[in-house]
């Protein structure tokens, strides 16, 4: 039984099912309600009106009241044809008196609804769809939640609440008179009466034994309330208690008293109405009970989050009878307009429906809004708290953390160490991203092909697709928990085409989970393990100390017991295997050091965490696995056949050639020479060095330049203390640097936004292809220690002092028009690291990248962190700059590698200046102290050895030696 039904003569009749529905009152098809009256991809071109013939039933009610729970937007009401009410709104429940001499016992009434279009509603109205979301998520007007009409007498119970407070039940009431004036009128609650005096009260019930609610133990408590005037019963009302306790401690949250943690998923329901196929299941209960809800629980989920509004309620009900936690959400959205007048009456609605719910824990009243509209939300926020229980209200006493790592924003960060980094309980409630559809294919948000591209490279399959998106998801959801935030929710369970797809493979109505359900259990399952562990390279028969988390977010202590196993591609017998148990108390976690040996073949496969004694109700592996491989160091065979020289200074260089066993020689004498950016600077300090270098490259001898420029890491480079925790700071001027080489080359580094952990081919023949001489091309996807396993700095390199050809090569690879730079008319627009080109000064382009830019940032605002969508846009006459290069000494440039969003950057090139003279090999790639052991640096973070870092080193030297 629904919450706002009621027993006796008085009744709650639903009208969901089959109503007339036509714009602007021409009824012209049938349509079911709750549900869909036309595309929610479009403005509803007018009003919709809805049309139902009712019987009323028989009885000794006298007034009736429909009970609009979802009706967007603006809903007026008529009788037989006659306008009875109206109202604002629709995002929460509206009521309306059916004031008219036709609504009687035994009656049959006409009953029409007439909701606006999303572009008629008022902008101070707290229903308005933001216009952020509007591109998608559903606009148009429809009655969304279920439609019910209320029976009663001469007056009603119009509002009913009733929560714990110790050992007592607190009811508090609103009563509407329909001519009961003079009437003495009596609320009963159980066994007490309580005389109403005036529209609205409270009372105490005493409750010693009352069940508490939780997601282990779902105990529904119900309180009946009737409405009495003598021997008439005028209305009466049946209502679930708020029957637990949530609240903030310290940097967490609390449960009856005790720790918990929200361990959840998101839906956004108003967002996956809009997908073709979302919209035939949305208001299927049953679907989502089975494939959603339930599918959480058996993976060990606690909590859900139902982003951008409500749900249908009976979504709310499945929530509150299996035991899973909810972050309810208004939809406010990057601004909000509404009045305070709105927000009072909308909110009140809002929170009502939230408090009749058990299962509503976090109050979520806007998300990504900043600025002075707040002022107005907090007051409309403190003014409704006393009507309440004690509330959890997010941006009150929650940081809500949004951070794309990895996904559609943003570089792999893992910018902090623990939750005690923050002031209050963090909810890490977006990261994941990796949108893809049911075929596994991208979705429609703007950025995520650019994303799949810079992660992937290009050519990606359907295979590595679902593997970034389930790690993305997973590693992160495990960080997350491992440093200890009060919840987590990956994005997204379900959303639109245009912003979320869905975690289902195939037709979304048969629900076959993509791997990353299976893949989310360590992060999601009350009793887990989480392998720490970042690196993916290895030496074969490497002995590595693993740290192992196990938690225990149960309220017993616990052992725990785990199995860490070594699995190679290919191979069912594990290469190595680590039993471990550990007595974890309630609500803790235990650190144990795992030793693992790796194999002693060259091979790839995965490191495994299984918890063989995983807790009820979770059905599915708790398994915490990490991709590895192990590879030996070769000698590339241009490099087995060659000289090189190395400076005695590059300790670390001297000693991989040692390692190797290169064949050293004197500078005069060598083929290549291999230099560390420090060292070259030191060289270059005198102009006698510049000619040195120089006349190398004159006598046909390679140079390699490595870790050139500045080691710029983006936030990383912030103290910890001073990061901003929810990314608000900007970037407001890149820095640059000036470094002059040698054979007339100069570069210049300008700031990026973020640093780059994947690297790719330039293009997939010779001669970037032998940079992964010996190498998988997964190798230069993270690289050993640092923060996001960097590879490339935030720094961007331009080359100067180029021949004309030399200058085409380096611009088109960003994707300016070469016809155009030899026409002298091309010109490249610069901002955030984004590049737009044309043909002359054009405005209109200037303002595309402004307004691309700044839609990056104003969706993701962690990335205003680092990038400024009003600093001036760098213009950069490309036809000049080609004129000027006529004495150019390079004549030619060849990318090497890629990296970064669209694979725009190019840290790694090779500078040719003709027949006879030898090749440069410019690297901006983070090697230091990851070629040779005892030159990093220690922790979880510090940079260390890497035998893909120094294999790819290797294989720069022997590129310089081949040349194409």
């Amino acid at each position: 039984m629904r919450a706002e039904q009621a027993v006796g003569d008085c009744h709650s009749i639903s009208l969901d099912g089959d109503w007339e529905a036509g714009i602007e009152r021409r009824y012209d098809r049938t349509v079911r309600v709750p549900g869909l009256a036309g595309d929610p991809a479009a403005v509803t071109p007018g009003t919709l009106w809805y049309r139902r013939r009712i019987d009323l039933p028989a009885g000794t009610w006298t007034h009736a009241t429909l009970v609009l729970n979802g009706a967007r937007f603006c809903p007026s009401v008529y009788v037989d044809g006659r306008q009875v009410s109206s109202s604002a709104g629709g995002m929460a429940a509206t009521t309306h008196a059916l004031a008219s001499p036709s609504v009687r016992p035994g009656a049959s009434i006409t009953l029409e609804i007439a909701l606006r279009p999303l572009d008629e509603v008022d902008p101070r109205d707290a229903s308005k769809i933001p216009s952020a979301d509007r591109w998608r998520s559903n606009v148009c007007s429809c009655l969304w939640d279920s439609v019910a009409l209320r029976l009663h007498g001469d007056a009603h119970i119009d509002r009913l609440l009733a929560w714990m407070e110790g050992d007592r039940i607190v009811v508090r009431y609103g009563i509407q008179r329909h001519g009961a004036t003079g009437r003495q009128l009596l609320l009963r609650c159980g066994e007490q009466v309580h005389e109403v005096d005036g529209e609205q009260g409270a009372l105490r019930l005493a409750a010693p034994d009352l069940p508490r609610w939780s997601p282990d133990y779902p105990a529904l408590c119900r309180i009946e309330a009737a409405l009495v005037s003598g021997d008439d019963v005028l209305d009466e009302r049946r209502q679930f208690v708020l029957n637990r306790d949530f609240a903030v401690r310290d940097r967490g949250f609390v449960l009856n008293g005790r720790p918990v943690r929200l361990r959840g998923g998101t839906l956004v329901w108003h967002r996956w109405v809009r997908d073709p196929e979302g919209r035939q299941l949305a208001w299927d209960a049953h679907w989502f009970e089975k494939n959603i809800l339930l599918r959480l629980k058996s993976h060990g989920a606690n909590a859900i989050r139902f982003h951008l509004g409500m749900p249908p309620e009976s979504f709310l009900d499945l929530c509150d009878r299996h035991g899973m936690m909810v972050q309810a959400e208004w939809h406010f959205f990057h601004g909000m307009e509404a009045s305070r007048e709105s927000l009072l009456e909308q909110w009140q609605a809002w929170l009502d429906l939230c408090m009749r719910h058990p299962c509503v824990c976090v109050i979520h009243p806007w998300n990504e809004t900043e600025g002075e509209q707040l002022a107005t939300a907090f007051g409309a926020i403190e003014e409704l708290a006393g009507q309440y229980p004690p509330l959890v209200i997010s941006h009150r006493d929650v940081i809500h953390v949004h951070k794309y790592w990895w996904s559609l924003f943003e570089n792999l960060g893992l910018y902090y160490d623990s939750a005690e980094q923050f002031p209050k309980p963090v909810v890490a409630d977006e990261f994941g991203g990796n949108y893809l559809d049911g075929d596994a294919n991208p979705g429609q948000y703007p950025t995520v092909a650019e994303a799949f591209l810079r992660f992937l490279g290009p050519n990606h399959t359907k295979d590595l697709r679902l593997q970034l998106h389930t790690e993305a998801n997973s590693q992160v959801a495990e960080y997350w928990r491992r440093l200890g935030v009060a919840g987590f929710s990956p994005f997204c369970i379900a959303g639109s085409r245009e912003d979320g797809n869905h975690w289902f493979l195939g037709p979304l109505r048969e629900a076959n989970p993509k791997p990353v359900w299976d893949a989310l259990t360590a992060a999601w399952s009350p009793r887990s393990v989480s392998l720490e562990i970042w690196d993916r390279n290895f030496e074969p028969s490497q002995a590595v100390e693993l740290p192992l988390h196990l938690f225990n977010d149960t309220a017993e202590a616990a052992l725990l017991k785990a199995t860490v196993r070594v699995l190679l591609e290919g191979r069912d017998e594990p290469a190595d295997r680590f039993a471990i148990s550990a007595d974890v108390p309630a609500h803790e976690q235990a650190i144990c050091p795992v030793p693992v040996i790796m194999p002693p073949t060259e091979s790839q496969g995965r490191i495994e965490a299984r918890l063989e004694n995983p807790p009820q109700p979770v059905t599915r592996p708790v398994l915490s696995s990490w991709r590895v491989r192990t590879i030996t160091v070769r000698v590339p065979p241009p490099l087995r056949r060659a000289s090189v020289w190395v400076d005695e200074r590059d300790r670390e260089l001297a000693s991989l050639t040692r390692r190797m066993r290169l064949n050293r020689k004197p500078a005069d004498e060598a083929d290549v020479l291999l230099l560390s950016s420090a060292v070259c600077r030191e060289i270059l300090a005198t102009g006698e060095g510049q000619e040195h270098m120089a006349g190398r490259l004159a006598a046909g001898r390679c140079v390699v330049v490595l870790d050139l420029g500045p080691r710029w890491m983006g936030e990383n480079d912030l103290p910890m203390d001073r990061r901003n925790l929810q990314g608000q700071n900007q970037l407001r001027q890149p820095r640059t640097l000036q470094q002059t080489l040698f054979a007339g080359v100069r570069v210049e580094f300008r700031e990026t936004p973020e640093p780059e952990s994947h690297l790719h081919p330039a293009c997939e023949g010779s001669p970037s292809h032998k940079l992964w001489w010996n190498l998988d091309r997964q190798a230069t996807w993270l690289w050993n220690g640092l923060r996001g396993g960097l590879i490339v700095p935030s720094a961007d390199m331009e080359l100067q002092g180029l021949s004309p050809d030399a200058l085409l090569e380096a611009w088109t690879q960003r994707g300016a028009d070469a016809d155009m730079i030899r026409a002298g008319t091309c010109v490249a627009y610069e901002l955030g690291g984004f590049y737009a080109f044309a043909a002359g000064d054009d405005a209109a382009v200037k303002d595309d990248l402004r307004r691309r830019v700044r839609f990056l940032v104003d969706d993701a605002p962690a990335l205003a962190l680092s990038i400024n969508p009003n600093a001036p846009i760098r213009t950069l006459d490309l036809g000049a700059m080609y004129r000027a290069a006529a004495g150019g000494e390079a004549q030619r440039l060849v990318p090497l590698a890629r990296c970064g969003k669209n694979l725009s950057r190019t840290p790694v090139v090779m500078l040719e200046f003709g027949p006879g003279r030898g090749r440069l090999v410019l690297s901006q790639l983070l090697t230091a102290g990851r070629l040779a052991h005892g030159f990093g640096t220690g922790g979880l973070y510090g940079v260390r050895y890497d035998p893909a870092a120094a294999q790819f080193v290797l294989n720069l030297a022997g590129t310089a030696l081949d040349g194409c």
